[in-house]
């Protein structure tokens, strides 16, 4: 069989010292006698990865003191709601949507709150994002990058507003970033940090408030138990663990940061300089690194490339079936060789046009 390299935007390819890791946890955990499939999450053995994975947090993202972090489950999209909830009632909340996760985080406040106000930028505009006011907003939601249309804000702290709340589900443990202007921050694990069924979550202690909600929409109550108010996903909170493990050992994000800046570089300057075949967003600081979106100007030539790419083993590089062309997610896991052979694919590929 051939070897396959995995660009998908998630689910994503997982690194294969962690898949190697996990199988013989699943055989026999550590120095249970139990596959940790079947450990017990009010375990010793649980609660010890649940402290390792706060630790190794702590020291990749550099999380101040007085902030808190929770796994939780839903995913991104059940955090429109929980949020919805717990963002206090007399607040003024600003949606910035530039793009489709925004727009659906957007819709969903506006369904339980009553004063959400959008800032809808196109990518054109995206400058305008840091000279914005939000003047009278308490509270902005931003998504730092935005999958579909690959557009990605980074300079955080340059957005005018002391209490955002980030969906950084693709991009997290990629880049450093400043907690300076951050009230709260939740990322699905399945992009760059583990496999779906857990969300990380962390909080300025001072959102947990006091409230009347249903239990599992009670971030106070929530944080009191340790993310361990009810039966949590133990297996992806453990592939979480495994993960955050693998990065530390390799420098931290330090390490990361660079990897992704070299080789969205790399895809970048070849598309760049290939204008004549291919659109793709124009060059700004607000290019995701972490999904590289493009078409063939000829859009006959794009399903014929995503064939001839599947057949080289190359897979998850489809466009959001909303927008189409092609999508190279280049999370955490992605090595310089798999870009190498993607790269020689595409030029031996225009090659036959």
């Amino acid at each position: 069989m051939n070897k396959i390299y995995n660009f998908s935007p998630g689910p994503s390819k997982l690194p294969e010292e962690v898949i190697k890791n996990a199988n013989k946890a699943i055989t026999g955990y550590e120095k249970t006698n139990n596959s940790i499939l079947e450990i017990a999450h009010r375990s010793k053995e649980f609660e010890d990865i649940i402290e390792s994975i706060k630790s190794n947090l702590h020291f990749l993202l550099s999380i101040p003191t007085d902030y808190e972090i929770l796994l939780l489950q839903g995913g991104a999209t059940f955090q429109n709601s929980l949020l919805a909830y717990n963002i206090p009632t007399y607040s003024s909340v600003g949606c910035l949507v530039n793009g489709e996760w925004g727009k659906k985080t957007f819709n969903d406040f506006s369904k339980v709150l009553k004063k959400v106000k959008k800032f809808e930028i196109s990518y054109p505009q995206m400058n305008s994002v840091f000279d914005s006011s939000f003047s009278g907003i308490d509270f902005l939601h931003i998504t730092s990058n935005e999958t579909i249309d690959g557009i990605q804000i980074r300079n955080i702290p340059k957005i005018k507003n002391s209490n955002l709340i980030v969906d950084m589900s693709s991009d997290i443990g990629s880049y450093k970033i400043s907690f300076e202007n951050i009230k709260y921050i939740y990322a699905g694990a399945q992009k760059n940090l583990g496999i779906p069924g857990v969300t990380l979550c962390i909080i300025k202690k001072d959102f947990l408030i006091e409230n009347d909600n249903p239990t599992y929409l009670n971030l106070n109550e929530l944080s009191q138990k340790n993310s361990l108010l009810n039966t949590p996903p133990t297996f992806s909170i453990y592939l979480l663990k495994l993960v955050l493990d693998w990065m530390v050992e390799l420098g931290g994000l330090n390490y990361f940061e660079k990897k992704s800046i070299d080789q969205s570089n790399l895809i970048y300057d070849f598309l760049d300089s290939n204008k004549n075949i291919f659109t793709l967003l124009e060059k700004s600081e607000f290019r995701s690194r972490s999904n590289i979106t493009f078409n063939f100007i000829n859009h006959e030539n794009t399903n014929k490339f995503l064939h001839y790419a599947e057949e080289q083993g190359i897979i998850g590089i489809n466009g959001h079936r909303s927008v189409g062309g092609v999508r190279i997610s280049l999370y955490n896991s992605i090595t310089d060789e798999m870009v190498s052979y993607l790269l020689d694919h595409i030029e031996m590929f225009l090659r036959k046009l």
